[in-house]
C-alpha cells in the first residue's frame, strides 16, 4: 500500500496575536502555502499538475498597524485562489477534486491556531465575475468559533497575487456602485446589518488601492470622507444609522465615478469595458493592463515590504536583548 505523506502548510511568523488579530503579511503567506500544498496533494494522489497560488482578498492590510496586524479582530477571513486555465478543469468532477483537497489542506493549515474548519460550502458563482468562467465562492466555518468563517474566491486564471487582487478591483467597483450610483438612484439605499459595514470598507479599500492614479478632483472629494470612515472604524463604530449617513455622503459626492475614471481608459485601450466585466474574453480573467500595473503594483508591494521590515527589526531587537541577558 502506498503511503501518502502530506505536508502541513506553515509560515515563518505569528499569524494571530493572543487576542485574535491577524497579521496581513503572514496570513497572506499562509493562504499561498495552503494553495500550493493543495497542488502538491493533487499531484501525489492523481499525478495531476494543477499549480494553484493564493493570497489575501479584501484589503484588511489597509486597516493594519505598522507590522501588519489588524487593529481590530477580524472574524471573517478572505482569500484569492488562482486556478490555471487547463482543459482538465473543464470537467466538473476534476474541479470538485480540487475543492476536496483544498478543504483538507485549509483545515490542516489553520488547525495549529485552534481554528477547526468544517462544513465546506462551494460552487456558487460570484456576482459580476466572468459569465463563461465565473469566480467560484468557497466557504468553511470554524467549529471552535475563534473566527466565523474563511471565504475563498477561486478565480479562473493563473496570476501573480498583486495582479489578481487588482483585477478583483474592477468587480468590487461595480459591486460598491450599487449603493453609490447617484445618476440612476434618487437616494442611496438604506443598508442593514453587515452589508452596511462592508460597503464602507469597500469605499476605503478602493480608495487606497487606486490612490496613486486618482485624479486630484477625486482625491479632494474622497480623502476627507475616507479618512473619517477609517478613523471611526478604528474607534469601534457600530451604529448603523451613522454608517448609512457616511454612505449617503459617499453617494452624494459621486466618488465612485472617480474610481471608475481612474481605470477606465487603461482597460479601454485593450478594448475592455469595465461596465461589462462579466463579458470579457476568458483570457483576460486575472489580467490588468501593464500601464496600471506599473503604477499600482509597486505601492502594493511596498506595504507588505514595510510590514516585513518592521517585523524583522522587532525580531532582531528581541534576539539582541536575549543575547545581552546571557
Amino acid at each position: 500500500m502506498k503511503i501518502i505523506r502530506d505536508q502541513i502548510p506553515t509560515v515563518h511568523g505569528q499569524v494571530f496575536t493572543p487576542d485574535g488579530r491577524a497579521n496581513s503579511l503572514y496570513l497572506g503567506e499562509l493562504f499561498d502555502a495552503i494553495a500550493k500544498e493543495t497542488s502538491s496533494r493533487l499531484r501525489r494522489r492523481y499525478r495531476a499538475d494543477i499549480p494553484l497560488t493564493g493570497g489575501l482578498w479584501g484589503g484588511s492590510w489597509y486597516f493594519a498597524d505598522e507590522k501588519g496586524y489588524t487593529r481590530a479582530r477580524f472574524r471573517r477571513l478572505y482569500s484569492i485562489v488562482c486556478v490555471p486555465q487547463i482543459p482538465a478543469l473543464n470537467d466538473a468532477d476534476n474541479y470538485n477534486q480540487v475543492f476536496q483537497q483544498y478543504i483538507n489542506t485549509l483545515h490542516d493549515g489553520f488547525a495549529a491556531y485552534g481554528i477547526e474548519m468544517h462544513m465546506a460550502q462551494y460552487g456558487e458563482p460570484v456576482q459580476y465575475s466572468n459569465r463563461l468562467r465565473p469566480t467560484i465562492s468557497f466557504q468553511m466555518w470554524d467549529a471552535n468559533q475563534k473566527i466565523d468563517y474563511i471565504r475563498s474566491f477561486f478565480v479562473y486564471n493563473s496570476a501573480e497575487w498583486e495582479e489578481a487582487y487588482l483585477y478583483e478591483t474592477v468587480r468590487l467597483i461595480k459591486q460598491a456602485k450599487e449603493a453609490l450610483d447617484n445618476k440612476t438612484l434618487a437616494e442611496p439605499p438604506r443598508l442593514e446589518g453587515m452589508p452596511t459595514r462592508y460597503q464602507l470598507q469597500d469605499i476605503v479599500i478602493l480608495y487606497y488601492t487606486l490612490e496613486p492614479i486618482l485624479s486630484e478632483e477625486t482625491k479632494a472629494v474622497a480623502t476627507p470622507l475616507v479618512e473619517r470612515i477609517k478613523a471611526r472604524f478604528a474607534q469601534g463604530m457600530k451604529d448603523e444609522a451613522e454608517m448609512n449617513a457616511l454612505n449617503a455622503e459617499a453617494f452624494k459626492s459621486g466618488l465612485i465615478y472617480g474610481y471608475e475614471d481612474a481605470i477606465r481608459e487603461d482597460f479601454s485601450r485593450d478594448e475592455l469595458d469595465i461596465d461589462n466585466v462579466e463579458e470579457w474574453p476568458i483570457e483576460y480573467i486575472n489580467r490588468v493592463p501593464h500601464t496600471l500595473k506599473t503604477k499600482l503594483v509597486p505601492p502594493l508591494k511596498a506595504i507588505f515590504q514595510g510590514f516585513r521590515t518592521n517585523l524583522e527589526a522587532d525580531e532582531a531587537a528581541a534576539a539582541g536583548g536575549k543575547h545581552r541577558r546571557k
